[in-house]
């Protein structure tokens, strides 16, 4: 959710794009090692930039989130962006592998490993998260997000005003993230560090194929329509 500043980005990708070069050019001249070093660099080219630029929101869609009100409404999370980035991991942690079976070394071994398992855990959750993508449910009482790893429910009438999270506070440095919504939640037991960064005692990814904005205001609405103030 988190998004590095514009230059890191580019000074990290203009990096890996130079490896990547290297890698066809080694592939081009019959080198040994080419074609790691190209499918190496090239995926982690890939996952910067997938995470750097997610997809582009569906216009309008807050629209068909707010005309449905009471009926229950489910926004399902994006697939394609965690298949890309779960393939791309994938990619990385298949490498070492493939090293070793061909070059095979004991002292390496344990290395080539530890490297796998670095990229290929990643690669097995984002690839379950795309077949299980999370799902926020709004109904007449309030809203669930359900995602790998738990469910977690609210009721309307115990948050306030669902608002975008443009930027966290780290010390003294003020940090640009998107594709966060932040609200305050008044039975929250234990605010994340990230929450409190926000100003906000609870929040959750937005990766439903809305802007924030959009998800924001369609939030409210329901909020407001079930607790009128």
């Amino acid at each position: 959710m988190a998004v590095m500043s514009r230059l890191r980005f580019v000074i990290l990708l203009t990096i890996m794009l130079l490896f990547s070069l290297c890698g066809a050019s080694m592939v081009v001249e019959g080198r040994v090692g080419g074609w790691p070093v190209f499918l190496v660099f090239s995926s982690i080219a890939v996952i910067l930039v997938t995470v750097r630029f997610p997809p582009k929101p569906t216009l309008g869609k807050s629209v068909s989130i707010i005309d449905a009100y009471p009926e229950p409404v489910t926004l399902v999370g994006q697939r394609r962006r965690n298949i890309l980035v779960a393939v791309a991991s994938g990619v990385l942690a298949s490498m070492p592998i493939a090293l070793l079976l061909t070059t095979p070394s004991s002292g390496d071994a344990i290395a080539h490993l530890i490297f796998s398992t670095i990229f290929g855990v990643p690669a097995l959750v984002l690839a379950a998260a795309a077949i299980r993508p999370n799902r926020l449910t709004l109904d007449s009482e309030g809203m669930k997000l359900t995602t790998l790893r738990s469910t977690k429910r609210w009721r309307w009438r115990d948050v306030d005003e669902f608002t975008p999270v443009a930027s966290v506070t780290r010390g003294a440095k003020v940090i640009p993230v998107r594709q966060i919504i932040g609200f305050n939640d008044r039975n929250a037991k234990r605010p994340g560090r990230l929450a409190l960064q926000s100003g906000k005692n609870s929040i959750f990814a937005n990766q439903f194929a809305v802007s924030d904005q959009e998800l924001a205001l369609a939030l409210n609405f329901w909020r407001r329509r079930a607790v009128p103030d």
